[in-house]
């Protein structure tokens, strides 16, 4: 078996524009060389709305992946950040998105929801009642996932309370429970630590699949590939070295009208950097 088919790369639905219709979507991510892709749910009611899609709907959204030939796997979940669970204010509308969320991704066939390490975010101060309201709140919610055979797992955020791996472990020791792993941003993580293997072995046996996403110091979004700061050779290196074979390929169209030749570039230079890694695993 070749290198190239040890690991598989989705690709993240906002690289694509927003008006496609799911099977154009699909057939896009499939011609541009990727495995499967991570829909969004976030703070829009466009994609919001999708979690009171009826059966019907859903079918359909299934039946599309059947003719593109390819699957939707993960599902990046921001409306959280609208929604936290950490929230006093939202907390029933937290619970309720989480619990949708989940019913959802189980009719759907999805097997990961990356969920979003927000105690609170617009209106709300982060504080000691906040963060144990989210703990609290997000072991609810696992037990409700595990009920359903649905992994969460936490994405390392932009913020202060989880922006590294080592913070994101301690809500999955505290949880403690099979359905509750982490999701890493790499792209975030190089912007809270030096130190990004160090911080990735500090999930060992516990990380689900990572985001490889490009940043720049204190800018978290629309980082074309190679601009950066990231280490991808590197941080990939650490991620196989512990196990991880999934990946999604985080980026965002912009308005190009070579959108499509943006996403097979992305995938080319991602692959590249496989082979990079694999020169560091190998020596």
């Amino acid at each position: 078996m070749e290198f190239k088919d040890t690991y598989r790369i989705g690709l993240y639905e906002k690289a694509m524009p927003s008006d496609l219709t799911w099977e154009e979507r699909l057939e896009s991510a499939k011609e541009a060389g990727y495995d499967y892709i991570e829909m969004s749910i976030d703070e829009t009611d466009m994609r919001m709305s999708r979690l009171d899609w009826d059966d019907g709907q859903i079918y359909d959204l299934l039946d599309a992946q059947r003719r593109a030939g390819l699957p939707i796997e993960t599902i990046c979940f921001s409306a959280q950040r609208k929604y936290p669970l950490g929230s006093k204010i939202w907390e029933k509308e937290a619970k309720e998105l989480l619990r949708k969320g989940i019913i959802f991704a189980r009719k759907s066939g999805i097997r990961i929801i990356q969920t979003q390490g927000y105690d609170c975010y617009y209106e709300e101060t982060s504080d000691e009642t906040t963060r144990e309201r989210f703990y609290r709140n997000l072991e609810e919610g696992t037990m409700f996932a595990a009920s359903h055979g649905v992994m969460l797992a936490m994405e390392t955020m932009e913020n202060d309370f989880m922006n590294t791996v080592e913070k994101a472990m301690y809500s999955v020791n505290r949880v403690n429970s099979p359905y509750l792993q982490v999701y890493p941003d790499i792209g975030n993580i190089s912007n809270a630590t030096k130190d990004v293997t160090g911080d990735l072995a500090a999930g060992r046996g516990h990380i689900a699949a990572a985001h490889l996403k490009e940043t720049v110091p204190g800018k978290f979004r629309e980082i074309p590939y190679g601009t950066g700061q990231v280490d991808f050779p590197g941080a990939i290196a650490k991620l196989y070295e512990l196990g991880i074979r999934r990946y999604v390929s985080e980026c965002w169209y912009c308005g190009e009208a070579n959108w499509k030749e943006v996403i097979k570039s992305n995938r080319r230079f991602l692959d590249d950097q496989f082979a990079k890694a694999k020169e560091i695993l190998t020596n």
